[in-house]
């Protein structure tokens, strides 16, 4: 911020080029606090989306280990029909052996098909928690970048703070010389 420089007249400064001098400073440390408190505004949001994200992977995490679960227990299930139609085509004879050989079939492609269906859902569900991962990453960014702006302008509102005290102490010194 840049000093005004007062025109001297008879006893001391020219009272209109401190008056708007004045103004100018008021109205630029207006600004610095608006712009502050849009800042924290943002920061604020950005949290809030943060928490958000972080809830939902947390169920995305969740809905991943259901689906691990449920492939875990169809690969079982397919085991014990394996197993159970093994036992009574060994017990029949050759015509039921032929026909337990069949639903033993239909039962691994029936697993092999459910087996598929949840591995795409698992890949689908990890490429989406990899895509929340990332606005994750990009919102951390942000934040990061806004907390850093909102440090400049705490400093630049430091320095106008000291500024204007400065000011006051020169004006009421002035003020102390003419009396």
């Amino acid at each position: 911020m840049k000093l005004p420089n007062f025109k001297r007249v008879m006893r001391g400064y020219e009272p209109e080029s401190v008056d708007q001098a004045w103004a100018e400073m008021q109205q630029q440390l207006a600004d610095l606090n608006a712009a502050n408190k849009e800042l924290r505004l943002q920061v604020n949001s950005l949290r809030e989306q943060t928490q958000e994200f972080e809830h939902r992977l947390k169920s995305y995490v969740e809905m991943e280990k259901e689906l691990r679960d449920a492939l875990l227990n169809a690969q079982k299930i397919a085991n014990q029909v394996r197993e159970e139609a093994e036992s009574k085509a060994e017990k029949l004879l050759e015509s039921a052996r032929a026909e337990a050989e069949m639903t033993i079939e239909e039962a691994i492609s029936e697993a092999e098909r459910k087996a598929a269906e949840l591995e795409s859902l698992i890949a689908g569900q990890r490429a989406e928690l990899a895509s929340l991962e990332q606005e994750k990453d990009a919102l951390q960014s942000a934040k990061d970048s806004l907390e850093q702006m909102l440090e400049q302008a705490m400093a630049h509102l430091e320095v106008a703070a000291a500024l204007l005290t400065k000011e006051e102490v020169i004006l009421k010194e002035d003020t102390e010389n003419q009396d």
